[in-house]
């Protein structure tokens, strides 16, 4: 808006942004962050790719070569295509507070946005979390499977109803 608050407003923030070299340090933390999650697609089979500028990353996931992932995952995929980013961002947020979200419809897109002030302590830790629910995606039957057959099920009765 035009009047002074806001001019005074984007001025302070300008200042932060430098002062505090927040752009430089989002591209050092971020490019860590991405390269600590790159790490993990190795390890798990539904991570296929971790891509990003900054701090702003987005994890793909997509079918497992493994049987009986692979058609736990297909099962998922037509109920409601896209509907496994689900079983990461909520558990993301139930159990770690992390903030994520799915990319887009009928994406297995997650994307972080973090704070740019976020810190190494920060970065371990949304690691760890990101490590841990994926993991628990591997295990069929289990916890994370029982909430994607709750999602599968709600999203058959409202293409139903």
């Amino acid at each position: 808006s035009k009047n002074n608050l806001a001019m005074a407003a984007g001025l302070a923030a300008i200042e932060v942004l430098q002062g505090e070299r927040l752009v430089e340090h989002a591209a050092t933390l971020g490019e860590a962050l991405i390269t600590d999650l790159r790490a993990l697609i190795g390890k798990h089979e539904f991570l296929t790719e971790v891509r990003g500028k900054g701090l702003m990353i987005a994890l793909e996931f997509s079918a497992p070569r493994s049987f009986s992932l692979k058609a736990a995952w297909s099962l998922l995929e037509k109920a409601n295509k896209g509907l496994f980013s689900q079983m990461i961002v909520i558990p993301l947020f139930r159990n770690h507070r992390i903030l994520t979200q799915v990319a887009g419809h009928g994406m297995n897109v997650v994307k972080l946005l973090p704070p740019l002030v976020i810190d190494e302590r920060d970065r371990t830790r949304i690691v760890g979390a990101f490590d841990q629910v994926i993991a628990d995606c591997h295990r069929v039957p289990g916890a994370v499977w029982d909430l994607a057959t709750t999602l599968a099920g709600q999203a058959l009765k409202s293409e139903a109803g």
